[in-house]
């Protein structure tokens, strides 16, 4: 694949500052000579080489010196994956307008309110064109997972261009939406340059299922519940909060919701006109003791087995309302997001072994549905919108490579599909698309309230400290005469003596080392010196006595 130089003034850019070839961090820049509008700014999630981390986001760094030709964030739907970097990327974008549906607007401002950050909120209106500088921008309502998902169809000066993030065709959703194939329709009419597409799903034949489906499975499901009903799936999912409640309702069971989170998208759904749960109908997760087992469901938020949610402090009996007991059901309806499935299995074995009975994508894989489409999705969406150009995205390569298969099954030419890496840069104008050149991005880690401070060196450190532990020596040096003022003194944590019994032995050899260093050192040599010298002799000692290099922390005290 060529790529030609940037510095080309006539033509639109398109830029993923999350990275092309990832699920999750979706944060798209397109940008003319004179404008900048964005689609999403989502979370990704940390890999188990990123120890310590929370979450990641993009790399904003490509637009520090571009921020005044920002017209607005327009946010496809209501997911994490897609808004959730906001709260740690707004205030570097102060006064820029957030532009989506009603819901989603919901969502994020229930997020932006908890990190205390106000924002332009702007409901679009999808009858309307949005004009935003370069930008014309046609909004199309589409099926996912939640309700009032969007793709988004941009008309420039210098090409069009059909986003068309997380979809798939749901004839019979549960929350009654209408896919606006017409509007789909009508931008191929119009002509469309470059479609980006999601492709998370292209490995798999057929259509996706229909949330619809869900409800005779949960029927089934709760059925085997002789006790309490206890089901747990993503919090934003409100389609499948609403079957879970409608079932759960028309067999006489009241519903207690457990987690903030799920409280709060549950509040937004009823809001919205999305959950039916009358007041009468819920109770008080602290209450729960006070009806039969067999007449409540709880919803609960944490089914990724997040550390410290709702469901993992049930799992790890810390939670202060709610113990597992014999005759419990749980249910886990969702999908595991890469890198949580050991956390998850964790937590089923658990809630096994406190006696619940637990049903989950292993051993039931009809619990869920995706809200993403299958290959019969995808080449429809490709025939309704007939793109000049193909450009997967919301997966990893190997799903862009298998939507590239598909999309020259149909008839497209293997040339007429980028498969961007990430940090490539995607070129529109007069009527094709191509990789222009490259820009750097990079993972910005948050850890706790920090935000990019942990790098490479940080991981690094953290890696070796989990796998050899940490020695610290502390040494009380008279400067002067460049003796230890008394024995130095050597800790450990976490590290494993190898065939040596007695662990106070090694370290009372670290410190007879420490100490022979100091008595052999010259008189004349600077302190600087001397730590290098006890600091390299310490590393090669445990690693001759052990065969294990733990991290060793040095402090000299001169006196």
């Amino acid at each position: 694949m060529n790529k030609e130089n940037t510095n080309q003034p006539h033509q639109l850019k398109i830029v993923s500052l999350g990275g092309f070839g990832l699920v999750t961090k979706n944060m798209f820049v397109y940008e003319t000579p004179k404008d900048i509008i964005i689609i999403d700014c989502g979370i990704g999630f940390p890999d188990e080489e990123m120890l310590g981390v929370d979450l990641v986001i993009p790399d904003i760094s490509y637009l520090k010196d571009k921020k005044e030709k920002i017209r607005g964030i327009i946010l496809s739907h209501g997911h994490e994956d897609h808004f959730g970097a906001l709260p740690f990327l707004l205030p570097l974008l102060p006064k820029v307008p957030i532009f989506s549906s009603q819901l989603a607007l919901s969502i994020v401002e229930r997020k932006l309110k908890e990190n205390r950050i106000q924002a332009d909120l702007r409901q679009v209106d999808r009858t309307r064109t949005l004009t935003l500088g370069d930008f014309q921008i046609d909004f199309i309502q589409v099926t996912h997972s939640v309700p009032e998902a969007l793709h988004i169809y941009l008309k420039t000066p210098y090409g069009n261009v059909y986003h068309g993030s997380d979809f798939k065709f749901d004839w019979t959703p549960i929350d009654k939406t209408r896919i606006e194939v017409e509007k789909m329709v009508k931008a191929s009419q119009e002509g469309v340059d470059l479609m980006l597409s999601d492709c998370l799903r292209s490995e798999r034949e057929g259509h996706t299922e229909s949330e619809q489906t869900l409800v005779e499975i949960f029927e089934r499901e709760i059925s085997r519940a002789k006790g309490r009903f206890i089901v747990t799936t993503m919090s934003s999912n409100i389609s499948r909060l609403k079957t879970a409640i409608d079932v759960s309702l028309s067999c006489g069971r009241k519903i207690a919701l457990v987690g903030r989170s799920i409280i709060e998208i549950v509040k937004i759904g009823r809001e919205l006109g999305y959950l039916d749960l009358p007041e009468n109908m819920e109770v008080d997760s602290r209450k729960i003791s006070n009806y039969p087992d067999n007449k409540i469901t709880l919803l609960v938020a944490g089914s990724q087995a997040q550390s410290g949610s709702s469901l993992d402090r049930i799992a790890s009996q810390t939670h202060q309302d709610i113990k597992i007991k014999t005759g419990d059901f749980v249910v886990f309806s969702t999908d595991y997001i890469p890198g949580n499935e050991s956390s998850i299995q964790t937590v089923i074995d658990s809630l096994m072994r406190q006696g619940a009975q637990v049903s989950y994508m292993d051993i039931s894989e009809d619990l869920h549905v995706s809200g993403h489409g299958a290959r019969g999705d995808l080449s429809l969406l490709i025939n309704l919108v007939k793109p000049k150009f193909l450009l997967p995205i919301g997966g990893g390569f190997r799903q862009m490579k298998q939507y590239s298969l598909l999309a020259q099954i149909i008839g497209y030419q293997e040339d007429k599909i980028l498969l961007p890496d990430s940090g490539d840069m995607i070129g529109v104008a007069q009527g094709r698309a191509k990789v222009i050149g490259r820009f750097e991005a990079r993972n910005v880690m948050v850890d706790g309230l920090g935000v990019g401070d942990v790098g490479n060196v940080v991981l690094r450190d953290r890696e070796i400290l989990s796998r050899e532990g940490v020695v610290s020596a502390v040494v009380m040096l008279d400067k002067n005469r460049m003796q230890v003022i008394q024995e130095p003194e050597v800790l450990s944590r976490g590290f494993v003596y190898g065939q040596i019994k007695d662990g106070k032995e090694i370290l009372s050899l670290a410190q007879k080392e420490i100490s022979q260093i100091i008595k052999n050192v010259r008189k004349d040599s600077s302190v600087r010196g001397l730590k290098i010298a006890i600091q390299d002799s310490l590393e090669k000692f445990f690693y001759r006595t052990t065969g294990r290099r733990p991290m060793v922390l040095l402090t000299v005290i001169e006196i």
